[in-house]
């Protein structure tokens, strides 16, 4: 299917050419100075106290160490300057052990999503950038492709972080529904996460589930 090069405009039919771009660690840094820091911490949402920074070099050298791979992308639109503007980062890992397993069954591999954020509207404003966007399904999408390309079907997985409050956690969790990823039950069996318990709060696409909600983002891709 090939990656996104447009983005929705939340809540509208309108489309913003995007483009899907690999981060250096620079560029994650560059994220927690001038977004997370300014933007999102003083927000107190869920990730609100995240580093990005110490989580990249975390994740690639535990990661590594286990023969996994890491990857860091941000999803671009363009400012009124013709400068990049980043409106979404993720940062994941594959080969993962797939949440959605049967129990007894194959053991399936994924594309597992450890971190997702996306820049708030006063920080894209800033930026001369006055839309707001949907940036869960292309994040998603993107995760999908990756997963497909590196021949793991296009399977994902995440879990989902928990806020402050309860209302908070739940909204999260409604989210991830109402993009139609499933939910592993807490407590189905034996789960390859580390230094984490099982809370409930594990998500995934399956190969068909992951191809269908591929499709559906059909529109963010370049015609034929």
């Amino acid at each position: 299917m090939g990656l996104i090069e447009n983005i929705r405009v939340a809540g509208t039919g309108q489309l913003v050419p995007a483009d899907v771009v690999p981060c250096s660690f620079q560029d994650v840094v560059a994220w927690q100075r001038y977004i997370h820091d300014p933007f999102i911490r003083p927000g107190g949402g869920i990730g609100f106290d995240w580093d990005w920074p110490a989580y990249y070099l975390a994740c690639n050298t535990l990661e590594t160490a286990a023969g996994r791979q890491v990857t860091v992308f941000q999803i671009h639109v363009e400012g009124p300057g013709g400068q990049a503007v980043p409106v979404a980062q993720c940062l994941l890992s594959m080969p993962y052990a797939f949440p959605g397993a049967p129990k007894g069954g194959p053991d399936p591999q994924c594309v597992f999503v450890w971190y997702v954020s996306a820049a708030p509207v006063a920080a894209l404003r800033q930026r001369g950038v006055l839309h707001k966007f949907a940036t869960l399904a292309p994040v998603l999408d993107t995760a999908i492709q990756m997963s497909a390309f590196y021949g793991l079907g296009g399977r994902i997985g995440l879990h989902a972080a928990r806020g402050r409050t309860e209302s908070e956690s739940q909204e999260l969790v409604k989210r991830y529904l109402g993009h139609g990823l499933a939910r592993r039950a807490s407590g189905r069996g034996f789960w390859r996460f580390l230094a984490r318990k099982e809370d409930g709060r594990l998500f995934y696409f399956d190969s068909a589930a992951a191809l269908a909600y591929a499709a559906n983002q059909d529109d963010l891709r370049p015609g034929p």
